[in-house]
């Protein structure tokens, strides 16, 4: 790999990359060259596993997608938007209804699919691998093949034809993401003979089988080498040849060696030098959405606010979300690359059109979101907030804000979050914040154990709340509040919040108002997931999340994100919704 103009953090001067592939195609008409060396990467320390089945990180996504091929995949389209795409099936099916009415998706296998070392794939191998991690206790993701009939009995209801060609699929209830889904790492095969072979089989070369565009052709505590796998089935569009993966448990020393120029990516980078590596190496520093966003929730039935009218509790909560800082949190406490949210639905999950659901949130589906982020804006959303405060101080009475914005009587308020250093930080912060409005906030910060226990007890003002997706759909953060769902633990629909009647929501394509908040948005989520109109679904999504927002309940601060360092030379990368890199269609360029 050639780096141009090596300094800084090494020497003293500035390196000089262009933006890797972290979301810009490489011109239409310009070919890859074809790759003759090997390509050093480095992701971090060496994974814990290589079993799909036991798949719990992003780092971890990266060396399964690269090496294992599922039914469904993300490539890049024509535009240079990432997209799902069929891969080890023909096409992506249709949902059809079977005499119960259950939905069915059926998938026919490409022709002639083989393993890495030559033996047939079929049908039955996603058979074997679903159940087989159906069984197992200590595989994180076992809860997404909840959706396939069969889960609760122990035995998913999914066939594999007698020429191994067709997997049908029986869904216990229609899923409309189940495609998406599809695409989490839990989901790829294994293959039986090698997975029986011993338990240690995805540890070593010479007994992992896998399907994906590489194969592993060497495996060390140093590194691995992967080559192109020839049995994959679209292997004459892998670029490179060979790619170097090594392991480095030491982030700081893998910068070195990075700017060194004998790394063409690192995957992790230490949080410490984040704020200088962005600044000063702009050009290589890449950030990929993480489908994940932390939040502030506020207990909608908080003795502290019983006094207050419900559209006086939504006016104080909303004042007391603007005042914070985001930019501020993610710049100066968080400090690993977050950024600051305006939504509650992250970027990095798709809309309807391909595009982010992001770039159609706000109000008015501008995709401003739901108030300025712009440091430059920070000022004048004070502003706003102490305009909230003063209004719910002259309706209620119940305290005074002075001129220059100092609350006198206004209830003391808890905060519940738990004790490690980034979430005390946070806390800190925002005792510190809200002391300077005259508002007093308790921090009560026990251990996680603790900290779980007394949030389901809901004995707090405002809980911190942090959630990531498996899978690039809105719907696995919005059902999240469903009046009915256990994770709703602010209290939506219930209690004093359930008799308050001030919202809207089509039902039935019918407009409806005075609806109860559980009333608009149980209705709006039912659509969302019952329509076999995508467009229907999405606009219903959008909805749910602007009801969700006006409450002023769910405070998000900031969205988690994936970043790393790609050199100019290395082109063709791209991050799929799990913040996992694809690199079959990567390759070098000498410049």
């Amino acid at each position: 790999m050639k780096l141009k103009n090596l300094t800084a953090l090494l020497l003293a001067a500035a390196l000089s990359f262009s933006l890797c592939a972290c979301g810009t195609p490489a011109p239409a008409d310009s070919a890859p060259p074809e790759a003759a060396r090997p390509t050093t990467l480095c992701l971090g320390a060496r994974p814990a596993s290589l079993d799909p089945a036991r798949y719990a990180s992003s780092d971890d996504a990266t060396y399964l997608v690269n090496t294992f091929s599922g039914l469904v995949g993300y490539r890049r389209n024509g535009a240079g938007m990432v997209q799902l795409a069929a891969d080890l099936c023909r096409t992506l099916p249709v949902p059809q209804k079977n005499e119960a009415g259950q939905t069915v998706y059926v998938f026919e296998l490409r022709d002639g699919l083989q393993w890495s070392d030559g033996s047939p794939l079929t049908a039955a191998d996603f058979v074997y691998a679903w159940n087989r991690v159906l069984a197992m206790e200590d595989a994180d993701e076992r809860y997404l093949l909840s959706c396939i009939d069969g889960f609760d009995a122990g035995a998913l209801n999914i066939a594999a034809s007698e020429d191994g060609k067709t997997l049908t699929v029986v869904l216990a209830e229609d899923v409309p993401y189940f495609l998406r889904l599809l695409a989490n790492p839990v989901f790829l095969p294994v293959r039986q003979a090698a997975v029986e072979s011993g338990e240690a089989w995805d540890s070593a070369a010479e007994t992992f089988v896998c399907s994906g565009a590489y194969r592993i052709a060497d495996l060390s505590d140093a590194g691995m080498t992967l080559t192109k796998n020839p049995y994959y089935w679209d292997a004459d569009n892998v670029v490179t040849d060979t790619l170097r993966l090594d392991f480095s448990d030491d982030p700081a020393a893998a910068v070195q060696v990075f700017l060194a120029g004998r790394y063409a990516l690192l995957g992790t980078l230490p949080t410490e030098q984040l704020a200088a590596l962005r600044e000063q190496y702009a050009d290589a520093y890449c950030v990929s959405d993480r489908l994940g966003t932390y939040s502030l929730c506020f207990n909608l039935n908080d003795p502290a606010l019983a006094g207050f009218t419900e559209a006086e509790r939504v006016q104080l909560r909303t004042a007391l979300g603007l005042l914070i800082d985001r930019n501020y949190i993610c710049d100066d406490i968080a400090k690993s690359g977050q950024l600051p949210a305006s939504a509650y639905i992250p970027g990095g999950i798709s809309d309807a059109d391909g595009r982010d659901f992001a770039s159609h949130n706000g109000p008015d589906g501008s995709g401003g979101g739901y108030y300025s982020t712009a440091p430059e804006d920070y000022e004048s959303n004070c502003r706003r907030a102490l305009q909230l405060l003063r209004s719910v101080a002259g309706s209620s009475g119940a305290f005074t804000v002075s001129d220059s914005g100092i609350c006198e009587g206004f209830p003391t308020l808890s905060f519940l979050t738990s004790d490690s250093a980034g979430h005390m930080n946070i806390a800190s912060y925002l005792h510190s914040l809200y002391a300077q409005y005259g508002i007093t906030l308790t921090v009560d910060a026990p251990d996680l154990a603790a900290f779980l226990q007394k949030r389901e007890e809901g004995n707090y003002s405002i809980v911190r709340h942090s959630w990531t997706a498996d899978y690039d759909d809105p719907y696995s953060f919005l059902a999240l509040w469903s009046t009915g769902a256990g994770s709703n633990l602010v209290g939506f629909g219930r209690g004093a919040h359930a008799d308050y009647a001030g919202y809207s929501a089509t039902i039935g394509g019918e407009e409806r108002t005075g609806l109860t908040w559980a009333e608009a948005y149980d209705a709006l989520l039912y659509t969302a997931e019952s329509t076999s109109d995508t467009g229907e679904r999405y606009r219903r999504m959008h909805e749910a999340e602007t009801l969700l927002m006006r409450t002023g309940a769910i405070c998000p601060l900031y969205s988690y994100t994936t970043v790393y360092l790609c050199s100019s030379d290395f082109q063709g990368v791209f991050t799929g919704p799990t913040a996992a890199k694809y690199l079959m269609f990567a390759y070098e360029t000498e410049t």
